[in-house]
């Protein structure tokens, strides 16, 4: 293997000082879990992909590391796990040939202030891993990177990899599924929606994104990797996120909005709220462009958003750049209000004082944010769990990380998604459901068929 590099000696005790690196000939990354088989080192941790990044793909195996915060810690202790994770790659970077290729997975809970969602394997306020094996595809190129391991056993395990992606990979087949709506949902979504809007009237909040379940039984166990396989090749834009949850389960997402991605100093944020259906033509998706464009109701909630995050931003950044006006985002199902966020950050600031600054934003929880916070968990009666929260990677001097919006919880034959709407006055019970609808079905269409 006269491709493979050698990292750097490491620094932190009781770690090998080996790590290697090799191309590799493998179509599709995300098709490598169902071949590799069983062993620590192969165990999927997470996958993500960026289509503004090259379209890059990434997918995380094994375990050098792990931070986790329990369900019900808080946001001080959710955030230190950040900072740590940051902390420890100072150190752990030397750990590959290249210290970009050392990063941290995981994502973070909605609220970290309440227990787990009764419905998820796992309840953390927050979890990182940083894996032993690496793979990164981009370009028609892919490349394995072996972190922290003896050279003999890296080269076993690069070898492996290879013989599984010179396999041939069927294309994933869409599942079918079949909803599961509980006779009084929408009774109970008309009540919460109702209470959200006396609050609004009262003014104690000026925004509340309530959200809800949609309950997805397949006719076959789903393997939430090929899921990720679906999903990127029917619509590769955006982030597409899966991260490995407890008893065989994932949290699977592909969210148009980005909280915050960091390169050294630089940091670009999404504000998206407003929402339309997109119409089965040009014609209609045009028309309704306009009318989301020319709606009160959808600015005014999308000023609030905006509003709010350039408040957050503020104290932590210089040379802010955004768009005196709202772009339209086309996603498969909707049309969003989209307004793109440049800006620089201060010196000294860190990744998890930026991210305590900005989430949950009010795109996903509300106006004030702790108050509509409180107003979510007494309406939706039920934790979100990491739904709304953040799923994404940590890096020595980088950070991405999506929304995680357009997502569900997979465990054996059941997917749990989840589709939210933004209230402020002005807004209806009835149309609010059916936004949560086409939210869901946004995602929802990536990989299923309806039975």
């Amino acid at each position: 293997m006269d491709d493979v590099v050698r990292s750097a000696p490491v620094l932190a005790p009781g770690l090998p000082a080996v790590g290697v690196r090799a191309s590799i000939d493998c179509a599709d990354v995300y098709a490598l879990p169902a071949r590799l088989g069983t062993g620590a080192a192969f165990l999927p941790q997470a996958g993500w992909s960026d289509s503004s990044a090259e379209g890059e793909r990434w997918l995380a195996l094994g375990e050098i590391d792990s931070l986790v915060a329990p369900a019900g810690a808080g946001f001080a202790a959710a955030l230190e796990i950040v900072s740590r994770a940051r902390e420890r790659l100072k150190v752990l970077a030397s750990l590959a040939p290249e210290p970009g290729m050392v990063r941290y997975f995981g994502g973070l809970a909605f609220d970290p202030r309440h227990g787990a969602n009764p419905g998820w394997p796992d309840g953390e306020a927050a979890r990182f891993v940083l894996p032993r094996v690496l793979l990164r595809q981009a370009r028609g190129r892919a490349e394995v990177t072996v972190l922290g391991t003896p050279e003999p056993e890296a080269r076993r395990i690069v070898e492996r990899i290879r013989r599984a992606a010179g396999d041939d990979a069927p294309p994933p087949s869409p599942i079918r599924v079949t909803e599961t709506v509980h006779p009084e949902a929408r009774e109970r979504w008309t009540g919460a929606v109702l209470q959200a809007l006396r609050a609004i009237e009262s003014g104690a909040v000026r925004k509340v994104v309530l959200s809800r379940d949609i309950v997805l039984d397949a006719d076959r166990p789903i393997d939430s990797w090929e899921l990720l396989r679906l999903v990127h090749e029917r619509d590769p834009q955006g982030l597409r996120f899966c991260l490995r949850l407890g008893g065989g389960s994932a949290f699977l997402g592909a969210s148009p909005e980005r909280l915050v991605a960091q390169r050294g100093s630089d940091i670009a944020c999404d504000c998206l709220a407003g929402t339309i259906a997109r119409g089965g033509t040009p014609q209609d998706e045009a028309r309704n462009a306009a009318a989301l464009l020319a709606s009160e109701k959808d600015g005014r909630e999308h000023r609030i958003v905006l509003e709010e995050i350039l408040a957050a931003l503020a104290p932590h950044v210089r040379a802010v750049q955004s768009p005196s006006q709202p772009r339209i985002m086309s996603l498969a199902e909707v049309l969003h209000l989209w307004s793109p966020i440049r800006a620089e950050l201060r010196q000294g600031v860190g990744l998890g004082e930026l991210i305590g600054a900005l989430h949950p934003t009010p795109a996903v929880g509300g106006s004030p944010r702790l108050r509509a916070m409180d107003l979510i968990h007494e309406l939706e009666q039920r934790p979100r769990g990491w739904y709304a929260g953040l799923a994404g990677w940590i890096g020595p001097d980088a950070a991405d990380f999506a929304v995680a919006i357009r997502s569900g919880v997979v465990r054996g034959n059941r997917m749990t998604a989840f589709g939210g709407a933004g209230i402020v006055r002005g807004s209806d019970p009835h149309a609010e459901w059916d936004e949560t609808a086409r939210k869901a079905a946004s995602f929802i269409h990536l990989f299923a068929e309806r039975a």
